[in-house]
């Protein structure tokens, strides 16, 4: 995975979590609510769509399963063949930073308890509500998708492939964003905990893959 790539997403998701939460999160909602793009169908079909083909509605843990397991079996199988275990590593990254990503987005709703957009419009309170056991912060479709994408994205080789990679993600926040289930701040933060998580797995794989080979230096000098 690309550190730099990784540092300049968590950078920017950064600077929107805390531009959402000193500014843009309330003027946004506000916007949306007035205007005619709020619940537009090509969002709540296309993340319908998504939600299905990626198995949210069976289980959050579903595709990081897959992942891991798909990636460990390929590691298995890969050798000397270096496409291949790329591959594998790839897929044991992305289900390593998806389910590390889920498991502290169940955390910080759990501990943050913040109110859903809707829900705040029809409190009628001036400000959102914190620790009231609102599930907003951070967004659950945040963290699944870009735990998913955003690490698939920071090993590809090509600036297009990263582009195509990160369209889910972004399609989905915006999507939660239209639909009134999240503020920007909440979208950012699943962001920016996903960029942290693919930055720590990315360490821990580079230095298994180093005492990996360092181990099999020492075999074959002993053969």
């Amino acid at each position: 995975m690309s550190r730099r790539f990784l540092l300049a997403t968590a950078l920017i998701a950064g600077i929107c979590m805390i531009a959402g939460l000193l500014v843009l999160d309330i003027p946004i909602v506000r916007l949306i609510q007035a205007s005619s793009i709020g619940n537009a169908p090509l969002f709540e079909h296309g993340l319908d769509a998504l939600d299905a083909l990626f198995g949210i509605h069976v289980s959050f843990w579903l595709t990081a399963s897959v992942m891991i397991l798909g990636g460990a079996i390929l590691l298995a199988l890969a050798r000397n063949r270096i496409r291949l275990r790329k591959l594998a590593l790839a897929l044991l990254g992305a289900g390593l930073v998806q389910a590390a990503s889920i498991g502290l987005m169940m955390l910080g709703k759990t501990a943050f308890g913040r109110v859903r957009p809707m829900a705040w419009l029809e409190s009628g309170e001036m400000f959102p509500l914190w620790f009231v056991g609102g599930g907003s912060f951070p967004s659950g479709h945040g963290a699944f998708y870009f735990g998913l994408f955003l690490p698939l994205a920071a090993a590809a080789p090509r600036a297009w492939q990263r582009t195509v990679l990160l369209a889910p993600p972004l399609f989905v926040i915006a999507a939660r964003i239209d639909m009134g289930k999240h503020f920007l701040s909440d979208v950012a933060a699943s962001a920016l905990i996903a960029a942290c998580m693919a930055l720590l797995v990315s360490a821990a794989l580079r230095h298994w893959q180093a005492n990996e080979h360092d181990s099999e230096a020492i075999r074959a000098s002993r053969c």
